[in-house]
């Protein structure tokens, strides 16, 4: 687990469902209902936006979702409900080891570019069907056969809101192999504990140049690699700063900055504020 993660509530499959699957309905929130707090699951979460609309954040980015839009956030994200709006939404939480293979790698993609991505009229009827099949099996799951049928349903279920996601992982830029490599390098930025700043690590790892492995990030993501880490790291300060109780020379101890100060000039220049005054500023 990563240090800046400690503090964060993490909400696992096993608390909820004996069987790794279980969907929630959520209406339209009353007027000064407090909105979700941030945390981290261990398990998938597909939804549908069924009605009206709100603000999600992920990971310290917001997404406005509007009837239609479907959405999946992925295990360790670190999520919250920014603003509930009027917003009414149904959603499948699902064990990771119940997501097959091909699906994790559409999420997977889909989270180098993520944008809300809208269905279309027949897709949302499709899907509203299968949470109402899945939602009335839920309330008598008295038997194997039962919980295996909602199995089935949610295979079903997920299958189709990864198809939606894939039309967008279809306009990410570049070939195959690179956005193989950009997930390579995602893992490996994922694994340290302490990321290392220098590109030249992460390319002797993944056996490629520096050079290619710059092409690789910046043709896919926009970013060359070292902005790339750069905006891992300062993510990382992110969830630190906001979530844990640390002073700042902790913080850039643990995200590997030797030098108090070089570590405040970087975050700054990314943010537009130093760390206390982001801290400040997001905990208001």
């Amino acid at each position: 687990m990563n240090p800046e993660s400690a503090s964060i509530p993490l909400h696992k499959a096993a608390q909820r469902s004996d069987f790794g699957i279980f969907v929630k309905e959520i209406a339209s929130r009353p007027a000064g209902e407090p909105v979700g707090y941030a945390h981290r699951d261990d398990y998938y979460v597909f939804g549908l936006v069924t009605g009206g609309s709100c603000r999600v954040g992920i990971d310290f980015r917001e997404y406005r979702l509007s009837e239609g839009d479907v959405v999946a956030v992925r295990p360790g994200q670190v999520h919250r409900i920014a603003d509930a709006g009027d917003a009414e939404a149904l959603l499948l939480f699902a064990d990771a080891a119940l997501v097959d293979p091909p699906n994790k790698q559409v999420l997977a993609e889909y989270a180098l570019c993520p944008a809300p991505c809208r269905t279309a009229g027949a897709q949302r009827d499709e899907l509203k069907r299968l949470f109402a099949m899945i939602l009335r099996r839920m309330d008598s799951l008295e038997n194997d056969d039962s919980k295996r049928i909602v199995r089935y349903l949610s295979d079903a279920l997920m299958g189709m809101v990864t198809e939606i996601l894939r039309s967008a992982v279809g306009r990410l830029p570049g070939n195959r192999r690179h956005v193989e490599i950009v997930l390579a390098f995602r893992e490996l930025l994922a694994e340290d504990d302490r990321i290392v700043r220098n590109p030249a690590h992460y390319a002797a790892a993944l056996h490629i140049s520096p050079v290619y492995l710059n092409e690789v990030v910046k043709n896919v993501t926009g970013e060359s690699v070292g902005r790339y880490i750069r905006n891992e790291i300062v993510l990382r300060a992110k969830r630190m700063l906001v979530y844990t109780t640390r002073n700042i020379g902790e913080i850039a101890c643990k995200l590997g900055f030797d030098d108090y100060a070089y570590f405040t000039r970087l975050f700054t220049k990314q943010t537009g504020l130093n760390p206390t005054a982001y801290r400040k500023k997001y905990l208001e």
